[in-house]
């Protein structure tokens, strides 16, 4: 069986909280079975977010605009002058991105226009401290947003849509290989994807990934330390299912048996082979493991402290050892451009092989906190 088809191809686009997730969440629980676990799903509330398509027009010229989740609406379409207002700073995965205010003639900000992250086209996207506070905004290209002059001082004007959704339901998908104590190592990857994205890079080779460590430890002797396997929901609009993971265990007093993390992130596809770790203990681990697989040897590869935007951060936040293995950037992400073409079984078979050893070295030496 593989994931990569069944979610990327046969099911496609899975955004949070929508019947084609929860038709995922079967299916990888299904997959689990197949291998032998007994998969409990663990289900959380949701506010969903229907995104429309941005319509953004400059000097009367439309321009490409993708949208960002869980913005307000506009009231109608807004004109006003484009004004460049910064550029964030490099942060682990994501380099700098300009952002601008679309104002009206008082200098009144009504809207704002973000760049899409690693330069890309204009992608759907998440942007803010949290969701309840995105005023009206979309993404747009690199290339439009280079220099951050380009469109200064035009005449723009934006509609954004998009509705929220109260009520909705998501699930992360959970199955353990139990071990000799209630010490636990976490493996992990995202299932759902963006607005109009099949996802079938992001992240159904992740899942896949997890599936086929699902299979190979499955099979093997019983470990000084239980394999928790998660399939986490709605890391799209803001890691929402390792977060109430994370929250949960917290709070019923488990948090503290779970003594490292290794997630699988976009495995397939792209350059470089990265691991984004915390702490350093870990990144060394993982790096020795990358040379002696002779993956550095292969592939271009990137050793770094735990990035944001994957689901090993709320682990991490929490002190836990964590670490995200990706190959990424690469320049159909986020778009329906991911096609069952792109995956390369290489990549996957590589990053799999360097997950199990991160996984096997946390079972028997488990990193202290």
């Amino acid at each position: 069986m593989s994931l990569v088809q069944t979610l990327g191809v046969e099911i496609g686009v899975r955004t949070a909280g929508s019947p084609e997730a929860e038709r995922a969440a079967e299916a990888i629980a299904e997959a689990l079975r197949a291998v032998g676990l007994e998969p409990a799903f663990q289900e959380l509330p949701l506010l969903g977010y229907d995104a429309e398509e941005p319509e953004l027009e400059i000097d009367g010229e439309r321009w490409d605009a993708g949208p960002c989740m869980y913005a307000h609406p506009t009231d109608g379409v807004v004109e006003g002058r484009v004004r460049w207002i910064g550029t964030s700073p490099a942060e682990g995965l994501f380099p700098p991105a300009h952002s601008f205010a679309v104002e009206d003639a008082a200098g009144r900000e009504l809207a704002r226009l973000e760049m899409s992250p690693f330069g890309a086209d204009a992608i759907p996207f998440l942007v803010g401290p949290r969701q309840i506070v995105v005023g009206p905004t979309a993404f747009i290209s690199g290339a439009d947003a280079n220099p951050p002059t380009r469109g200064g001082g035009r005449d723009r004007t934006l509609r954004v849509g998009g509705r929220f959704v109260p009520g909705r339901t998501d699930r992360n998908v959970v199955a353990v290989i139990p071990g000799a104590s209630e010490e636990t190592i976490v493996v992990s990857a995202h299932y759902d994807s963006v607005w109009r994205g099949p996802g079938t890079i992001d992240n159904a080779t992740g899942v896949e990934g997890l599936r086929r460590l699902a299979e190979r430890f499955a099979a093997g002797p019983r470990r000084p330390r239980a394999i928790t396997f998660c399939a986490f929901a709605a890391e799209e609009i803001g890691l929402i299912g390792a977060r109430r993971f994370v929250s949960e265990a917290n709070l019923r007093g488990t948090l503290e048996r779970i003594r490292g993390v290794v997630n699988l992130d976009c495995i397939a596809h792209g350059e470089p082979l990265g691991v984004y770790a915390s702490p350093a203990e870990l990144l060394g681990r993982a790096q020795a493991h990358a040379e002696s697989l002779g993956l550095t040897e292969r592939y271009e590869a990137v050793f770094s402290t735990t990035a944001r935007g994957v689901d090993s951060v709320p682990f991490a936040d929490e002190g836990i050892p964590a670490a995200t293995i990706a190959h990424f950037p690469y320049p159909e992400y986020h778009t329906p451009r991911e096609r069952l073409e792109l995956v390369d079984e290489q990549r996957l078979a590589d990053a799999v092989d360097l997950a199990a050893a991160l996984v096997e070295s946390q079972l028997e030496r488990p990193i202290g906190r």
